[in-house]
């Protein structure tokens, strides 16, 4: 992940910390059997894309803690 070469290790926990905080709370505060299938459906390919970026900022932050 070419863009997160310059920010700190520091900067890459956080960013992976907010974007846990998102996914918990799509997943544990927005979730409803009373929404639409749509809405549903909205929130399920938020939460994948989020995970998305947390799996390469962790594997960014791996990378950096194992040199």
């Amino acid at each position: 992940m070419p863009e997160n070469n310059s920010k700190s290790l520091a900067d890459l926990q956080k960013e992976a910390g907010e974007i846990n905080l998102k996914i918990r709370r799509l997943l544990l505060n927005s979730y409803s059997f009373d929404d639409g299938i749509a809405n549903q459906l909205t929130k399920i390919a938020t939460v994948v894309d989020l995970r998305k970026k947390l799996v390469a900022i962790e594997k960014e932050i791996r990378l950096r803690t194992d040199q």
